[in-house]
């Protein structure tokens, strides 16, 4: 059953977010010779990256824009990490939903190894919700991530074989494991 979240979502976001294509008609032309007029005409694609125009709406108040740093270091895994969540971002661009959330699972990886994300969360589920201190409710949240977005890559019969994911879906994967992996900054 889908959240009532991902409903709303999948009803007011268009079905991917791309580049803004504008089309100039350009004619020159020149007064002082008025016998070759129009002089030139021409075409011009602009092309406005999503990147850019989405930033422009935040200022308009006409919508929200996040985007996350995630510093490249010479952890190797953490630098793979980022690499997935580039690739996934051009996946949500092309389309490719399901394809980004099966790579915003990969990033997560170096954040699970990173923070022992299992072992903790096998801790945390023995204590009642409330009673978590903060690193169980991150651990659970980690893991919970990871196994929501393992339905991604996997088709297994009568459960993830039936997963469908929307654009809202790709975004929030991709955010969170984002997020998640910069958050690993500070760690040696």
């Amino acid at each position: 059953m889908r959240s009532s979240w991902a409903a709303r979502a999948r009803a007011t976001s268009p079905p991917k977010a791309p580049d803004l294509v504008l089309l100039a008609d350009l004619t020159l032309i020149t007064l002082a010779d008025a016998k070759n007029w129009p002089v030139a005409q021409s075409q011009e694609i602009i092309r406005i990256p999503h990147a850019t125009w989405s930033i422009s709406l935040t200022q308009l108040d006409a919508g929200a824009f996040v985007d996350v740093l995630i510093p490249i270091t010479t952890v190797e895994a953490r630098a793979a990490g980022a690499r997935r969540i580039r690739e996934a971002k051009t996946a949500i661009r092309d389309g490719r939903y399901e394809h980004a959330v099966a790579l915003a699972r990969a990033a997560l990886h170096p954040v699970r190894g990173a923070c022992d994300t299992h072992k903790v969360n096998m801790e945390a589920l023995k204590k009642k919700p409330a009673d978590r201190d903060q690193e169980k409710r991150w651990a659970v949240f980690i893991q919970s991530a990871f196994n929501l977005f393992s339905g991604a890559p996997h088709d297994d019969a009568g459960t993830t074989e039936n997963f469908t994911w929307t654009r809202a879906d790709a975004v929030a994967a991709v955010t969170a494991a984002a997020a998640l992996l910069a958050g690993l900054e500070d760690l040696p």
